[in-house]
């Protein structure tokens, strides 16, 4: 199973939408958010595409309501434990939330956001994750990331580059 992970999207739909566009062409089966979505209406992309979303909230997440509305009440304050495909997944906006968590081992991926910089990194058994910021503000770089869950592949995916290379909407309804 293939998930994609997104973190800072700051009500840029555009990059969000262009992540989306990513992730269906990756074929992920699942999409992690790790917070600062600030508006509802950057999940609707996500919502209409029928791959599921999960998240934490961020610090600027002051719609909890409606983010839960259009995610299905996927959301949930961090840390959050998931089990995917077999794999332990601890997330987190915050990298503190998570620094006792990363020393006990117990995690195959770890994820958080906030730092607006992406990187990937193992800690002991755990593949440690920042997608960094798919708004692009900071940075002008917007990236998201792709985890192959059977072999624990990684990749930091830039937003831009790979905008347009899958349609979304898509024209047909094979989607």
């Amino acid at each position: 199973m293939r998930i994609g992970i997104l973190s800072d999207s700051h009500d840029n739909r555009t990059t969000a939408r262009d992540a989306l566009s990513l992730f269906l062409g990756e074929k992920v089966s699942k999409i992690l958010h790790l917070g600062d979505v600030c508006s509802p209406s950057v999940l609707e992309f996500f919502r209409e595409s029928a791959i599921p979303i999960l998240g934490v909230f961020g610090n600027n997440d002051e719609d909890k309501k409606g983010m839960q509305e259009v995610s299905g009440n996927g959301f949930e304050r961090g840390p959050r434990i998931l089990s995917l495909d077999g794999r332990r997944i601890l997330m987190s906006h915050y990298f503190d939330d998570l620094q006792g968590e990363i020393a006990g081992g117990g995690y195959d991926l770890v994820l958080f956001g906030h730092t607006h910089r992406p990187m990937t990194m193992r800690v002991g058994r755990s593949v440690v994750i920042n997608p960094g910021e798919a708004c692009g503000f900071t940075s002008g770089k917007p990236t998201c990331a792709v985890v192959d869950l059977e072999t624990m592949d990684s990749r930091i995916l830039d937003i831009a580059n790979g905008a347009g290379m899958y349609q979304y909407p898509p024209d047909s309804d094979s989607w």
